[in-house]
């Protein structure tokens, strides 16, 4: 009952950390857009791994409350990685079958968070789990 109750709080932060992430994004890559004169491409790709960063920082320490460490940053990251393509592949594939693109982002915002909060649970930070 307590691991559910914890993974449950844990869910619904990592939720709160992805939100605030995704608008960390959006202020960077607009700032960098418009005021820098960056690309979209540019200015997306480095705030992507802003938001990616302060993300991992983030769930480390409230989500997961687990330390920081190259390990875990590392698997975060491929994670996040895994999360990207998974994002491009669902909304291609309803792209190329003729559906609207709103139901390719309704696919996207809940398998994507749900899947890699998952994977960072059972994988990213695993080693809080590991019996000493």
């Amino acid at each position: 009952m307590t691991r559910m109750r914890s993974t449950g709080r844990e869910a619904w932060r990592f939720a709160v950390v992805g939100i605030g992430s995704t608008v960390l994004h959006i202020a960077v890559a607009s700032a960098l857009i418009e005021v820098a004169r960056y690309t979209a491409g540019e200015a997306n790709g480095i705030a992507f791994m802003i938001a990616t960063l302060a993300s991992y920082w983030l769930n480390t320490r409230w989500t997961f409350h687990a330390p920081l460490a190259l390990g875990s940053l590392s698997r975060f990251l491929l994670v996040a990685v895994f999360g990207l393509i998974l994002t491009v592949g669902i909304a291609s594939a309803i792209e190329k079958v003729g559906y609207h693109y709103l139901v390719g982002i309704s696919l996207v915002v809940t398998i994507v968070p749900a899947l890699t909060f998952w994977i960072h649970t059972l994988w990213t930070y695993k080693a809080r789990f590991s019996v000493k």
